[in-house]
């Protein structure tokens, strides 16, 4: 008696190969759900990172001209903003030679070092920069000028 031959696949090959397929599949799909977050969380990020020049500007005034050395809450294109400033030093300009005086011109303390702690956070990030900021004392000038 001759057996009769069959072409195909067994059972065992199809589940094989169906979980190959399925393994390969879902590798995909986990790959490109953690692209879309960190594209999400980069995209945050350089949004934090645009605002900072104007948000240190900002900053930079208001130490300057108000003397206030904390931030209420700030707001730039929805980035929320907190910030705090601590004065490190009070100091005079450095002194110069004077050729007519013969002798070095000492000054009086003009300049505020502050060390700035300034917080930003947008959407589901948030950065913190740690930063010194020199600003000319306001009131000097104000005093000096006509």
């Amino acid at each position: 008696m001759q057996r009769a031959t069959t072409s195909g696949f067994t059972l065992i090959e199809i589940l094989v190969a169906m979980t190959i397929l399925f393994a390969t599949v879902v590798t995909g799909v986990m790959a490109f759900q953690n692209n879309m977050q960190n594209s999400v969380k980069a995209a945050e990020i350089t949004h934090i990172l645009t605002q900072l020049d104007t948000v240190r500007s900002n900053i930079k005034f208001n130490l300057q001209h108000e003397a206030i050395t904390e931030g209420s809450e700030l707001y730039s294109q929805d980035v929320q903003i907190s910030w705090q400033a601590e004065q490190v030093a009070y100091l005079p300009p450095a002194p110069n030679f004077d050729d007519a005086v013969g002798g070095y011109n000492q000054y009086a303390p003009r300049y505020h070092l502050y060390a700035i702690t300034l917080t930003m956070r947008y959407g589901s990030s948030q950065r913190q920069f740690n930063y010194e900021e020199l600003v000319w004392d306001e009131k000097i000038r104000q005093a000096a000028s006509p």
